[in-house]
């Protein structure tokens, strides 16, 4: 087993991913690129805070979480207070880990750390450069309804806003 090598990118690397296992010896598509964060940031009125972002990927606007990558040397905690102040001008002073996921394991090593943040204080926005992005408020169930009508939306944002729901379902036996 190895990886070779073939192309870098400016955020990923592609490699080419030997495997063998018994008699057997293919080849898969490896995509590096690291853990990230997602923030779930709810206001007292049980808004959830979303960023409407352009994605070059999909050429098209998307309505999501705030997210972003872990830089080196830092935590997941420090990454995603960070990038929920630069993308939605938000500084959490409660702030709790939800879930860890991978992101696609198909292809891509990228691991995300899920975290709920509270008590929020606006502080003012600070995207980094070629982030284009605005913010939008609305309920746990909105969100929902829009995957339930068949809108095209954002899986690691679905799968915290679902978390987040059952969370604040009441206890069954």
């Amino acid at each position: 087993m190895g990886d070779e090598f073939l192309c870098r990118g400016k955020r990923v690397s592609l490699y080419k991913r030997i495997i063998e296992y018994g008699e057997d010896r293919f080849e898969k598509d490896l995509v590096v690129f690291g853990d990230a964060v997602v923030i779930l940031p709810i206001l007292d009125n049980d808004d959830i805070i979303f960023v409407r972002q352009w994605r070059a990927a999909i050429d098209s606007w998307v309505l999501e979480l705030p997210a972003g990558k872990i830089d080196n040397g830092e935590s997941p905690q420090d990454a995603a207070l960070r990038e929920l102040e630069e993308e939605t001008g938000y500084r959490a002073r409660d702030l709790k880990p939800l879930a860890r996921v991978y992101v696609s394991p198909g292809y891509s090593d990228e691991k995300q750390w899920i975290f709920l943040a509270r008590n929020l204080e606006f502080v003012g926005k600070k995207p980094e450069k070629g982030e284009i992005l605005s913010t939008i408020f609305m309920k746990p169930s909105e969100y929902i309804a829009m995957a339930l009508r068949g809108d095209y939306i954002d899986l690691k944002s679905l799968a915290a806003v679902l978390l987040y729901i059952h969370l604040h379902l009441p206890a069954t036996t």
